[in-house]
């Protein structure tokens, strides 16, 4: 085929078409769409159990119709998969019963228009709560039993929540620990530690749930410590036995295994970062190990080449408290084995070199024989106790200097850092420290917020709850 017989084929056929535009008229019926706008008189909603749900829907739209819409409310976790869901009401104003367990969840309204087909929807954020949601749970001592209360956010004091649950049932003398409580898909386990026990309870009501043996495949002779969950990996600490297990395996299977082999007496400290998982301390061999969930094995540290400021594999001192400070940097408190000199070890266990900082404490009044520790997760400080006095620890300026006094005769029974590991924005996160005390017969619970130098702001308490039992643990316990 020629050029010239082309042109002429790309000619006629742009004729046709502009011919066919010309015939075209534009004959169309066009019709205003619909808008419409989803309103609520609530966009975030508490409910506290067994309370019911109620959320007023209006609508406002440009082209109304007699026919109206069809709704839809569906309730569904947050963090979840829609396909687990709950259709809650098929009216245009939701009123519902809540039976849910507590948790954070996403109500979805959906209306439908009946005209047009067109589906318009809207998302709303439920927090389903009990009356112990969240707090300060504070373990109490009495008659030669324990029983748990509860400070709530808004300052209530809920009393002897563990055996008004369990039919009158009250906790062993002497139940000192409650672990730091965390969340692992979806669900909040509370352990609740006594000298010859450990169990786990419902975070809704603190209903019992387990005791030690159940933990175990074969269980050794209680005599628990600590237990610590991150992420998928638990560990539990008894009679300086580390007893692990991987929450990854199947259901029935992730029971806690016997103890990694050798001659181990392993510090009740915790130290964990996402790449290097558990960081224990063997007060036999005065050196750092890493722990395998899984297997059940510890490992030593690499020794890294060169001169270092100090070796992991190595420290050949007594260790006196260890803490994550701001991650994955970690603080390690020492003193000699003459018990003459302290140190400050600073570390990161993710990498070949892990010696950040070491410091020679000169001065430190009542470290040595210090009992209640918490470490800054923004400073490099660290707070004790000694007496009835509250200490703050300057590791760069190497000296401590008591920063609190409580009245002659106080009994500091505990202290811990504020951590809200729900909301992490929240302004007191990791900036106040909550302080029980035994006061002339009188349990009590103070809250000292931290300034941005590291002292308490105004150089005092905020708050202070009385009434209290002797108080022989406190732990916060965020929302799920």
């Amino acid at each position: 085929m020629t050029k010239y017989s082309i042109n002429i084929i790309i000619c006629t056929l742009a004729a046709l078409v502009l011919a066919s535009c010309y015939k075209d008229k534009g004959n169309y019926d066009y019709r205003q769409i619909n808008e419409v706008i989803l309103k609520t008189d609530r966009e975030t909603i508490n409910v506290i159990l067994p309370d019911s749900l109620k959320v007023n829907l209006t609508i406002e739209q440009t082209q109304p119709n007699p026919a109206g819409f069809s709704f839809e409310w569906v309730l569904y976790l947050s963090g979840g998969t829609p396909l687990q869901r709950r259709v809650l009401d098929t009216t245009q104003n939701l009123k519902a019963r809540i039976t849910e367990l507590p948790g954070t969840y996403y109500l979805m309204v959906y209306a439908r228009d009946r005209n047009t087909g067109v589906e318009f929807q809207k998302r709303l954020n439920v927090s389903v709560l009990t009356p112990y949601s969240e707090g300060w749970m504070v373990v109490e001592e009495n008659n030669g039993a324990c029983d748990i209360s509860m400070i709530s956010p808004v300052d209530t004091i809920f009393r002897n929540i563990y055996s008004t649950t369990n039919s009158g049932e009250k906790l062993p003398a002497g139940t000192f620990r409650i672990p730091e409580i965390k969340t692992y898909n979806g669900d909040q386990k509370i352990y609740i530690i006594s000298p010859a026990d450990m169990i786990q309870v419902t975070y809704a009501d603190f209903r019992k749930l387990s005791t030690f043996n159940e933990f175990f495949w074969e269980p050794p002779v209680p005599k628990p410590q600590e237990y610590f969950v991150n992420s998928f990996d638990d560990m539990m600490l008894n009679d300086g036995k580390i007893h692990s297990r991987s929450l990854n395996a199947p259901a029935g299977l992730n029971k806690l295994n016997l103890p990694p082999s050798g001659n181990h007496y392993i510090a009740p400290y915790e130290l964990y970062t996402s790449s290097t998982g558990y960081v224990v301390f063997d007060t036999v061999s005065q050196s750092f190990l890493k722990l395998n969930t899984s297997s059940s094995s510890l490992t030593p540290f690499p020794t890294p080449a060169g001169t270092r400021l100090f070796y992991l594999n190595n420290i050949g001192k007594k260790l006196l408290y260890a803490e994550l400070n701001a991650n994955p940097k970690c603080y390690a408190y020492f003193k000699n084995n003459n018990d003459d000199s302290l140190f400050a070890y600073g570390f990161n266990p993710s990498v070949t070199n892990p010696d950040l900082d070491k410091t020679e404490i000169l001065n430190s009044p009542g470290l040595l024989s210090a009992k209640l520790f918490v470490g800054s997760r923004f400073l490099p400080h660290l707070y004790y106790v000694n007496g009835h006095q509250i200490y703050k620890l300057d590791i760069p300026a190497k000296t401590a200097a008591p920063i609190y006094t409580f009245a002659a005769g106080t009994e500091i029974r505990a202290m811990k850092m504020y951590r809200n590991l729900k909301t992490t924005t929240d302004p007191n996160n990791n900036k106040l420290i909550a302080v029980a005390t035994h006061e002339n017969g009188e349990g009590k619970v103070y809250y000292f917020p931290i300034s941005a130098t590291g002292n308490f702001t105004n150089n005092t308490y905020s708050k202070v709850f009385t009434g209290f039992n002797k108080i022989n643990e406190i732990t916060f316990k965020s929302l799920r």
